[in-house]
């Protein structure tokens, strides 16, 4: 039985690049939510400090999480990772293990 997927991933934009950032991540939206797969992609930012967001995910399962990375919006976001972010973006995986509410 396949598990579904959690993913939670943590993007700190560059101090002179957050309102490009936000915009350019709102556009993975509605594109990732219209997948075949996806149970649910939320995108948060922080109160205190505006240049972090998160996106909150769910899937069916790791297979079609791995199909939605090979997308070319998430090629166009691995590309311009570079200019808009501070850091490295930490994503974290995680299987759920218990039923959905």
């Amino acid at each position: 039985m396949s598990r579904q997927l959690t993913v939670i991933a943590h993007l700190v934009a560059k101090p002179d690049k957050i309102e490009e950032t936000k915009a350019f991540l709102l556009t993975l939206v509605d594109q990732t939510r219209a997948e075949p797969g996806c149970v649910d992609y939320d995108l948060h930012q922080d109160d205190a400090n505006p240049a972090e967001f998160t996106f909150y995910e769910n899937w069916v399962d790791r297979p079609t999480w791995d199909r939605h990375m090979e997308m070319p919006y998430l090629k166009e976001f691995a590309s311009r990772a570079g200019d808009l972010f501070a850091a490295e973006p930490h994503i974290r995986l995680m299987t759920m293990v218990t039923a959905r509410a």
